[in-house]
């Protein structure tokens, strides 16, 4: 594992998988979900393939200044799309947080204790700062007078800065206690999550790191290499640390949980070979961690089992009978589904226009609008502000269908739309 630590060549962005022939009336009929060829391919990204871009833009707030960028920006491709990110940032909260794939999320990492400012036996639920209207016309009028900080943020923002400092210094037992204290105010802020981390590695406390790691990378992309190094005063530092960390699982060659971290060190510095034989290591051994083979398939999908490579659809509809038309769906009107405790109204027009509110009792609703396209068993709903969300769908009656994201497990429920009249 003796390696020097160097920056990656910048690779060129693949064409997005899947393309195809698409319709663009608002109208499929049924052929059973998950047939287009490569649809779940690991490299599809949320966002019609600029997902990390809109990572950046809506979740990496402006005062992160020294925040250059994640693994996406870093390589230039789409290999890695958090799971949880399309449906965070689309006003279902409470979808992933209460993971609506409550079979397909488990962090084996995770020990419940005093110390431990979050519960991360669940994804992290990342904020998007652009998500209310004040925040959005910021965004969209760089000349804009940005709305006021509440007090208690400020009061976080503080702590995390004095944390940055700390750690730049090498005190990482004080940047830790800050981070700690900063958290717990900003319980949704991805930097903080994964800065946590990043010191609990620094400090050699690798089943804690890999935790907080897990909770994170199943919502969010690392950090890439120019963005890491400006957290550290000596880049000397992260090499030692990271000279260590190899050491010991070499010594520990079983260990799940410190593979992980490693895996995670290695993908900052883009060396993609050798973090995905640090997975091969971590789904060995802890073949519960629904991340971390999340992670190989995507690295290596050639090593992919059948079943991760084409996942059976969803419980389908009963075939029609023989010789009878297969039902087609009109899409233009007004949907409803349900997801846990959040309700998503989809107004569909004529122009294939549509409008989705999520609304979450005690949350402010989310609202979006853009351009659906659709085709026999796919839909995407392109928003200018959160990007895109993806997905296969599958038609159970003329005023009722079952539409579920892009590689999610098998076992995800996903969302059943019907007609409101």
């Amino acid at each position: 594992m003796d390696r020097p630590i160097e920056r990656p060549p910048n690779a060129s962005r693949p064409s997005r998988p899947g393309d195809g022939n698409w319709n663009h009336g608002p109208e499929w009929g049924h052929r059973p979900g998950w047939d287009h060829p490569g649809w779940n391919n690991p490299n599809w990204g949320w966002g019609g393939g600029s997902w990390a871009g809109h990572w950046h833009n809506n979740c990496i707030r402006p005062h992160y200044g020294w925040y250059n960028g994640c693994w996406n920006n870093y390589w230039g491709s789409n290999w890695y799309a958090p799971l949880a990110w399309g449906a965070v940032g689309w006003g279902l909260g409470s979808w992933t947080s209460n993971w609506g794939y409550s079979s397909a999320y488990y962090n084996p990492y995770y020990v419940a204790a005093p110390a431990v400012p979050y519960d991360y036996s669940q994804p992290v639920v990342v904020d998007n700062y652009v998500n209310d209207a004040a925040d959005a016309a910021v965004a969209a009028d760089p000349n804009a007078q940005p709305p006021a900080e509440d007090p208690a943020v400020q009061h976080a923002t503080a702590l995390f800065d004095e944390g940055l400092a700390l750690f730049k210094k090498g005190d990482y037992r004080s940047a830790l206690n800050k981070f700690d204290a900063a958290l717990t105010q900003l319980p949704d802020d991805p930097v903080i999550h994964e800065v946590r981390a990043v010191t609990l590695f620094a400090l050699g406390e690798y089943q804690q790191s890999a935790a907080a790691l897990n909770s994170f990378l199943s919502s969010a992309p690392g950090m890439d290499w120019t963005t890491m190094s400006s957290l550290y005063g000596n880049a000397a530092d992260y090499e030692a640390q990271l000279r260590k960390l190899e050491q010991y699982c070499v010594s520990k060659p079983n260990d799940a949980a410190a593979y992980f971290v490693l895996a995670y060190q290695y993908l900052v510095l883009g060396a993609k070979d050798q973090a995905t034989d640090a997975l091969r290591v971590v789904v060995k051994n802890q073949p519960k961690d629904s991340t971390a083979k999340r992670m190989l398939d995507a690295l290596a999908p050639e090593q992919a089992t059948a079943v991760a490579q084409t996942p059976p659809a969803p419980a389908a509809a009963p075939a029609p009978a023989a010789g009878a038309e297969s039902p087609a769906i009109d899409l233009v009107g007004n949907w409803r589904a349900k997801a846990g405790d959040t309700t998503i109204d989809l107004a569909i027009t004529d122009a294939s226009q549509f409008t989705w509110k999520a609304s979450e009792k005690g949350k402010a609703t989310a609202e979006l609008d853009g351009q659906l396209t659709a085709d026999a068993d796919a839909l995407t709903l392109d928003s200018a502000t959160q990007g895109a969300m993806s997905g296969s769908v599958a038609t159970l009656s003329p005023d009722k269908w079952r539409f579920a994201l892009a590689g999610a497990p098998a076992s995800d429920p996903g969302l059943t739309f019907e007609r409101v009249r």
